[in-house]
């Protein structure tokens, strides 16, 4: 049961962190999003984790009824375990309900929307299309809203999913013995598993019954391109490229050519935020991962991103890059002093706000993820959580999904009354290609690369509370305030001002740089707008 509910938001990391108490053990856990501890009961013996406890006595529960003679008493006694399951989802159950009289039902789960007609059967052979009969008629006397679930220990027969494959407006999910089996285990999370029944049973007319744990990793959503980024990398030798690489450190901070404003609807707080951790437990479900957001809408050309070891970092721009560069791993794993996982971070838009995706993966042949996480900066109310929540449930999380209200700005800006660095010199540009036929250059500059001034400059030297992070990257990927043509004039920059802010598990950091031209006072710096001339970035209210 939970008592309290406690979030703990700073400027570099917020974390949830939610106290559970047993209602009979002596003692607590604490649950934070990367690491667990383990209270201790007064005396002294470690308190054994609840879920794992249920789990062991549903899955002995099911074991003991093999050893039932009675068919009757074993059919009941699989009500109760089935009960239970659903239980421990927060399903208001009902044993032997009257919802389809005069007919009787085993069970009946309820919960905020949804609601289940269970009938459970345990016999020597398989459930037959009679069985499916029976339950559709006890369906008809309830809500259209009302499911149908056919369990059978042994199994069904082969007119049992014909039947369901073609009677979809009425539809039935059907749950095996081992499927039981693995949700009582918690090897299997019983939400994802109707969940994944009911969509291949409603967009694909597909009946889903004991899915093999590997064919299921194997089975990707309709793959899509992953869209390309419209800016590119200028090298000094005129070659263009989506990735820069410098040196740095293990570190998930990354850079950003744009920082949306989530804090300027007026009486709407601080914004939202929303912290979910995805079943990635590799790279190749890391991708999937990606794809499902491109197939959902969640992925733009404007996205970057940054893979760090512990002595180089990887600075890229594009989806398609990331990707890409994402299989690479054996090139970075030989970089002088490379550890034995590297940092994954991506950054993208996202209905106003913004997301990141991060990780930590191992630099081997397994590619393990550890601590997966997707963590959403978002406007606050009003807020329409339908796209995301059905993100969530795409990526097999269905519980746990909370918003929560920030209590102070999401993007800091840090500006001095003199630039945070003069005479700087771009060490490649960032282009993007000129748009409308009466321009007459091809591409302007958006952005560049250059020597980190703060490299290696720690604590009170960094000026006006910059993120310490900034000192682990070699170069700044920047934004420029105010964009001008890829013509080779000879331009002086200067670092005019740093953004920066964090999610859960990322700090992202936009410098910007500004220029004038040597001949002309500063005042005069911004020529006038040409025609479709791409807008500037910059936004000059002050946070």
């Amino acid at each position: 049961m939970i008592l309290g509910r406690t979030v703990v938001d700073s400027p570099r990391r917020h974390r949830s962190t939610t106290l559970r108490i047993g209602s009979q053990a002596p003692a607590c856990r604490l649950l934070t999003h990367r690491r667990k501890w383990r209270a201790t009961s007064p005396g002294g013996a470690s308190v054994r984790d609840d879920g794992a406890m249920m789990s062991e006595s549903l899955r002995t529960r099911l074991d003991e009824l093999e050893k039932v003679s009675s068919p009757a008493r074993r059919g009941q006694r699989l009500e109760g375990v089935v009960a239970e399951l659903f239980r421990q989802l927060h399903f208001e159950v009902r044993l032997n309900p009257g919802a389809a009289r005069p007919r009787q039902t085993d069970v009946l789960a309820s919960k905020a929307g949804e609601a289940y007609l269970i009938e459970c059967k345990w016999r020597s052979d398989k459930a037959t299309v009679d069985d499916i009969d029976s339950l559709r008629s006890r369906l008809r006397r309830t809500d259209r809203g009302v499911v149908g679930i056919l369990v059978s220990f042994n199994g069904f027969s082969g007119s049992v999913l014909f039947d369901v494959e073609h009677h979809r407006e009425q539809p039935v999910l059907l749950i095996s013995g081992d499927e039981l089996r693995l949700a009582a285990d918690r090897r299997e999370n019983l939400s994802d598993l109707l969940w994944r029944k009911k969509e291949a049973l409603s967009t694909d007319g597909r009946v889903i019954v004991d899915e093999p744990l590997i064919k299921r990793r194997k089975t990707n959503r309709p793959i899509i391109k992953l869209p390309s980024a419209k800016e590119s990398f200028l090298m000094a030798n005129g070659a263009a490229s989506s990735v820069v690489s410098c040196g740095g450190s293990l570190t998930t901070m990354l850079f950003a050519q744009y920082l949306a404003d989530i804090d300027w609807v007026p009486a709407a707080g601080h914004g939202v935020t929303l912290d979910v951790t995805p079943a990635a437990r590799n790279e190749r479900e890391l991708l999937g991962l990606l794809t499902m957001l491109a197939n959902l809408g969640w992925v733009t050309s404007s996205a970057s991103w940054s893979i760090s070891q512990s002595t180089m970092s990887w600075h890229g721009i594009g989806p398609d890059a990331f990707a890409a560069e994402l299989l690479r791993w054996k090139e970075r794993a030989r970089t002088p002093g490379a550890h034995h996982s590297e940092e994954i971070s991506y950054f993208d838009r996202c209905d106003g706000g913004f997301y990141t995706l991060t990780a930590n993966m191992a630099a081997s042949r397994s590619r393990t993820t550890i601590a997966p996480s997707l963590s959403f900066q978002l406007q606050g109310i009003p807020l329409d959580t339908g796209p995301l929540l059905q993100l969530c449930r795409s990526a097999g999380i269905h519980h746990g999904v909370y918003f929560r209200p920030r209590d102070e700005r999401s993007v800091r800006r840090h500006r001095g009354a003199a630039p945070l660095a003069t005479d700087v010199n771009p060490i490649c540009l960032i282009i993007s290609p000129a748009s409308g036929p009466q321009l007459k250059f091809d591409h302007w500059v958006t952005g560049m690369v250059i020597a980190n001034p703060f490299h290696q400059v720690k604590g009170p030297s960094l000026p006006m509370d910059i993120p310490a992070q900034i000192g682990e990257s070699e170069q700044l990927v920047c934004s420029l305030a105010h964009h001008h043509p890829n013509d080779g004039r000879q331009l002086a920059y200067h670092l005019d001002h740093i953004e920066d802010t964090s999610t859960s598990n990322a700090i992202v950091i936009r410098p910007v740089v500004d220029w004038t031209e040597p001949d002309r006072p500063a005042q005069d710096d911004v020529p006038p707008r040409l025609q479709d001339e791409p807008r500037s970035t910059d936004r000059r209210a002050s946070s």
